[in-house]
């Protein structure tokens, strides 16, 4: 009985551990050319300015999520949907 125990522990350990690995799904990649993720990256270089890592909207609400590098750190500058004002950075 305690190999059992011992491999049931094991395996949840791996599954919570996935899941906390497991990419967020409410977020889908945006093509930075696109015209208005375009905006989005202008509101927030005017927040954080440095490059580009990726552009994001959020599936539930609709907010985009840019992520900017500067100086070896990155920032995640989130704007509204709509009119894009600026909501929060996160930083790494």
């Amino acid at each position: 009985m305690g190999r059992l125990a011992a491999a049931l522990a094991i395996g949840l350990a791996a599954a919570a551990l996935a899941f906390a690995l497991w990419p967020r799904e409410d977020d889908l990649l945006v093509d930075a050319s696109h015209p208005r993720a375009r905006q989005a990256i202008a509101v927030a270089r005017e927040v954080v300015p440095g490059s580009v890592v990726d552009v994001r909207r959020d599936r539930d609400n609709g907010k985009w999520e840019v992520t900017m590098r500067q100086g070896g750190r990155e920032y995640e500058v989130e704007l509204a949907p709509d009119d894009l004002t600026l909501l929060r950075v996160d930083y790494d």
